[in-house]
């Protein structure tokens, strides 16, 4: 079988919903999963394989033509789009791709993944005003939605990765239920076997800490969004009474949301902020790491400590990645909390650094409470695991592909 993953710009490096497809790739071709990557020329180059192939400048109006003469050419079964809207440069011609597609191929069998949704609302200058009628008009019938144009109404099937994204759908397209499917991500880190005593030792050590230093762990881009200036101020108030506290903010500032000198500018703006705060010999700020190298500063940390300023989902790698590394986690509380995700962390009111404060606070006076949290968080874990991720997604493709295929132009000599 031959997937063709379409996830905007993919760069693993920079973009988290690139780095999950990267990761059910591996998995899927460990299954016998033929998987490739149709995305932007300049992506193509930087990466230099054979499966990540450019087929567009970039995701404006070429697109329209670019990826249906690339279709013709490669034959996949299945084509999968893997969208966010910062993954393709907030431009909103892949919104109407799927119905150009159904038209031209109509045979062509399509999932998407909506890796975000329920967050803002499209009004297209082209229609004007008429638009306020219209866009209801369209979106009662399931011809397309106020978010995604045709993205998920022309999908065979629409993949939500977290149950506040599934809700909305729903809400909105109850026309969809049938062709819904819940696949939860995976953890974007996996661990490294590493003895923790080693590892808490080297990375004292390597900042210039005490051997009894008690260190959170921040891992993620930096980016505004993420809480980090909340995060800041509420660590300068826990170090004012627990002294021998640490963090550590382990990610680079460039990202696809993020890039060039915004990215740069933000992350000096951190680094100001540290300085005048006199937080330079307490917090660390890493840059962009290796996955061996995340992995041991998970490894090496007390807890983690995620302060987004929407509240952290199970959508999030980082929440994965640290609950698979058995870390008690601090997390800013989102608008629709999943049960694993009370169970197995601490939540916080968002944007709340006194309430951030508390929360570590908690963490660090209690021996008890962080071993029941690492317990829960090891155990939560194990639900997100990316061979059973990769198995729904075979299960899927294969039902697409299987006895009710509806073949397509290409596939007519096959």
């Amino acid at each position: 079988m031959r997937v063709a993953f379409v996830p905007g710009a993919f760069r693993p490096d920079r973009c988290g919903v690139s780095h999950y497809t990267e990761r059910l790739m591996g998995e899927l071709a460990r299954r016998g999963v033929e998987c490739l990557v149709l995305t932007t020329y300049g992506a193509a180059r930087h990466h230099g394989r054979p499966e990540v192939i450019g087929v567009t400048p970039d995701w404006g109006p070429a697109v329209l033509l670019a990826l249906p003469a690339a279709l013709v050419r490669l034959r996949p079964d299945v084509l999968h789009i893997q969208h966010a809207a910062g993954s393709f440069g907030y431009r909103r011609m892949v919104l109407w791709l799927p119905a150009l597609l159904r038209a031209v191929f109509p045979g062509l069998r399509l999932a998407v993944t909506a890796h975000e949704y329920g967050w803002w609302e499209w009004r297209p200058r082209l229609f004007g005003s008429a638009w306020r009628r219209l866009g209801p008009w369209g979106e009662a019938r399931a011809l397309w939605d106020r978010e995604d144009g045709t993205l998920l109404t022309a999908a065979d099937v629409v993949i939500t990765t977290h149950q506040g994204a599934m809700q909305s759908l729903l809400a909105r397209l109850p026309q969809l239920a049938s062709r819904i499917e819940h696949v939860r991500i995976g953890a974007n880190i996996a661990e490294v076997a590493v003895d923790r005593g080693a590892a808490r030792a080297a990375l004292r050590q390597q900042y210039g800490w005490e051997a009894d230093s008690f260190v959170f762990a921040y891992f993620g881009f930096l980016h505004p969004v993420k809480g980090l200036e909340v995060l800041l101020e509420a660590f300068q108030r826990l170090l004012a009474v627990r002294p021998r506290a640490r963090l550590i903010l382990a990610g680079g500032c460039q990202s696809l949301a993020l890039d060039g000198e915004a990215g740069l500018s933000y992350e000096a703006g951190l680094r100001q902020r540290i300085a005048r705060s006199g937080l330079e010999q307490a917090v660390r700020l890493t840059g962009y790491l290796s996955d061996e190298a995340v992995s041991a500063h998970l490894a090496g940390a007390d807890a983690g400590v995620l302060p987004f300023t929407g509240g952290v989902t199970l959508k999030s790698g980082s929440l994965l990645a640290m609950w698979t590394h058995g870390l008690p986690v601090v997390a800013t509380e989102p608008p629709v909390a999943e049960p694993p995700l009370r169970q197995a962390s601490i939540l916080v009111a968002r944007r709340d650094p006194r309430a951030l404060e508390e929360g570590l606070l908690r963490v660090m006076d209690d021996p008890a409470l962080r071993r029941d949290l690492a317990a829960k968080a090891r155990a939560a874990a194990a639900d997100f695991a990316w061979p059973t991720i990769a198995e729904r997604h075979l299960r899927i493709y294969e039902r697409l592909a299987g006895a009710t295929y509806r073949r397509c132009a290409w596939t007519a000599d096959a």
